[in-house]
């Protein structure tokens, strides 16, 4: 018996001083104030940890598993670990992308990868954790009846949700499925509420975004919450030792960011067509889009608008730089 308490005892010591990390992309990393309401849901989860102190959230926008690599971001993390940390892993949009070559990877490969994270971080005796990507709004869709469908899937990025499903299954990794819950909990709560978690933003909502925003992609602050609640919930419901580092989401009270604008009941739709990137539906993410101009100006406007331009300053940045990149011959 005495043994017993003494490894939980040891258990709840190791925890306390443990450290989490977050390894992802935009829909997770932490955004600054001028860019409000947007938030990525692991900026949003620091107000549910017992102290913010040890949450690290190194995710970073634009990057896929690849490419976090590739800079030396994910040896940054490996190199910080020490034993009984722990590890959130959240990639999946940008390693869909064709036009990207930097951050494109088959969805083989993007599996290899995240494996390559698993022992990287188990070596350092931590403890790694899945969450898969959170679904695009443009997967969202309403029927003549009224009813809210909703396709994880869309974007592309249906292939490395899978992925990262297996992997867990098979490494025994634990696997925060942030998507299938989004999915089941959109159709409930319908198209409009869906829509109003991410950056659809209407003109005159918020002084620092006066033109709007169609952002399908990136949650504002009441999407953030909505997925960083999520997290912290599984994380209980699994009874994962990360779980410790947590308050009961129930005692967390969520204030929204207030319109500091007119406002307005409208929902912005996004205002990139099919056409436009390989990150709008699959259909277009199969095709060769390196070679399609329209997807390198779109990944020029998020380039831009992640840089905090508005939405039309994002554009015409996007088409003067594009000009400055392929001047005519």
């Amino acid at each position: 018996m005495k043994s017993i308490l003494f490894a939980v005892g040891a258990l709840c010591a190791v925890t306390s001083f443990a450290d989490l990390y977050l390894a992802g992309d935009s829909t997770m990393c932490n955004y600054a104030d001028r860019q409000y309401p947007q938030q990525g849901w692991g900026q949003a989860l620091a107000k549910y940890m017992k102290n913010p102190d040890q949450l690290h959230n190194w995710a970073i926008g634009g990057r896929s598993a690849k490419s976090y690599k590739a800079e030396g971001r994910w040896q940054s993390i490996v190199d910080a670990l020490k034993p009984g940390d722990f590890v959130i892993v959240a990639f999946g949009h940008n390693d869909a992308n064709r036009a990207k070559e930097e951050r494109y990877s088959t969805p083989e490969d993007y599996k290899a990868l995240m494996k390559g994270f698993a022992e990287d971080v188990r070596a350092k005796k931590a403890t790694i954790i899945f969450a898969t990507s959170i679904p695009h709004s443009g997967g969202v869709s309403v029927d003549d009846e009224g009813n809210t469908h909703v396709r994880g899937s869309a974007a592309g990025i249906g292939p490395y949700v899978d992925m990262t499903r297996t992997l867990g299954g098979e490494m025994k990794i634990p696997v925060l499925d942030l998507n299938a819950y989004a999915c089941s909990e959109f159709e409930k709560m319908g198209a409009d509420k869906a829509f109003r978690l991410y950056m659809r933003i209407q003109p005159g909502e918020y002084a620092n975004h006066p033109n709007g925003k169609g952002d399908g992609c990136h949650t504002r602050d009441t999407g953030a919450d909505f997925f960083a609640r999520a997290a912290v919930d599984m994380c209980f419901a699994q009874r994962l030792p990360v779980a410790k580092l947590f308050k009961k989401t129930s005692t967390v009270k969520f204030v929204p960011i207030g319109f500091n604008g007119p406002g307005t009941k409208t929902v912005l739709k996004d205002d990139f067509t099919k056409d436009e990137i390989a990150y709008a539906n699959e259909a277009a993410a199969n095709r060769e889009a390196a070679r399609d101009w329209r997807a390198e100006i779109m990944d020029l406007r998020r380039e831009a608008e992640s840089k905090g331009m508005s939405g039309d300053e994002a554009k015409r940045w996007a088409a003067a730089e594009f000009r400055r990149r392929h001047p005519k011959e």
